[in-house]
């Protein structure tokens, strides 16, 4: 078995569709800026999560 990869952030973006933000369970606005995260899961490929600039990890936020 394949150890879990690491939650990457990637990059600020502007969502295509309506998205929850792991961290507050709220809607991201469509019109708002948000990090892209790939989240690692050990039983198979990586998700991506939308989080709010505010809500994301310290290390992310720039």
């Amino acid at each position: 078995m394949a150890p879990p990869q690491k939650d990457t952030f990637e990059y600020v973006t502007y969502t295509k569709k309506r998205e929850t933000c792991p961290a507050c369970l709220k809607p991201i606005r469509l019109d708002r800026p948000a990090r892209r995260e790939m989240l690692g899961r050990a039983d198979g490929d990586p998700i991506v999560a939308y989080w709010h600039m505010a809500c994301a990890p310290e290390g992310a936020r720039r």
